[in-house]
């Protein structure tokens, strides 16, 4: 995650809108600094045909001072660079140096100051990881996917397994699973009917205690009511992103980005009233 900050930043005291600004000139930036940083991103995002509509609603176009002298300064902790809030911060300062996503810019991004000498070591011990680190991301869908089997009960099984109990995904899977188990809808699986795919994982990040892992995923969920009739079909593929830290020598998922995921949630909430008002009538 560090690295991926530092790129951020670099990006950022790279773009014309910095370099033509009264920042150049001040070696050592304090309060008033970052200020005028706040509105020169503010005024680029508000503009951006990256950040507009929901998603605009859904990020807004503006960061504290406060929160980029923070950035800037190192003064973040573990806990907080994988927080979702903090990754919606990204998200913007990605879209303000020309990305359309934080996304984008993990694709595009990479270190480039890893010592020759270390090079081939540090690849074959990636390479290990990301073999760990998909499995690891591999057995939570499939066991997203068993709680799905499962509704309308909403039984979570051994999904702590594979993510940290305290960490903001166990919450957002658990309201996801509740919202669709309020439909009273089943998930049909008869001739494997509703499935997944995972391909494509891509090791954007490694420090000593956090990995950040994008993954091309696929699920096809069928929906259908008590009588068995169609009620709900979701098919979509996109690019999610993991956050995987490790504490006390164990690796697992402490979150991941679903730039899809409100957009599900919205969905869901919508059929419930659909839902509501067929019954009613």
């Amino acid at each position: 995650m560090k690295i991926i900050i530092e790129q951020l930043k670099q990006g950022i005291l790279s773009t014309p809108s910095v370099l033509n600004s009264s920042l150049t000139s001040v070696k050592k930036w304090k309060r008033a600094q970052y200020l005028i940083l706040s509105e020169i991103i503010a005024d680029q995002l508000s503009k951006s045909e990256h950040l507009q509509g929901c998603r605009k609603n859904e990020l807004g176009t503006t960061i504290s001072s406060t929160t980029l002298q923070r950035i800037f300064t190192n003064d973040y902790s573990d806990s907080e660079n994988s927080d979702l809030r903090f990754l919606k911060t990204l998200d913007k300062l990605a879209i303000f140096i020309g990305y359309p996503s934080l996304n984008h810019f993990l694709s595009n991004s990479a270190d480039h100051n890893v010592p020759e000498e270390a090079a081939a070591c540090e690849i074959t011990e990636k390479e290990k990881l990301l073999t760990v680190f998909e499995k690891l991301i591999t057995r939570y869908c499939q066991e997203e996917f068993n709680s799905l089997l499962k509704l309308p009960e909403v039984d979570l099984g051994n999904l702590s397994h594979y993510i940290f109990d305290d960490g903001p995904l166990t919450q957002r899977i658990h309201d996801l699973i509740s919202n669709i188990a309020q439909l009273g809808h089943q998930l049909n699986n008869v001739n494997n009917r509703s499935n997944f795919e995972l391909y494509d994982f891509k090791l954007c990040s490694l420090d000593d205690n956090l990995a950040v892992i994008k993954v091309e995923e696929f699920w096809n969920l069928e929906f259908r009511d008590d009588d068995g009739n169609l009620c709900n079909a979701y098919n979509h593929a996109n690019k999610q992103t993991y956050f995987i830290k490790k504490q006390n020598g164990v690796w697992k998922i402490w979150d991941n980005h679903n730039p899809d995921y409100k957009t599900i949630i919205n969905e869901m909430s919508e059929n419930l009233k659909q839902s509501k008002k067929s019954s009613v009538s």
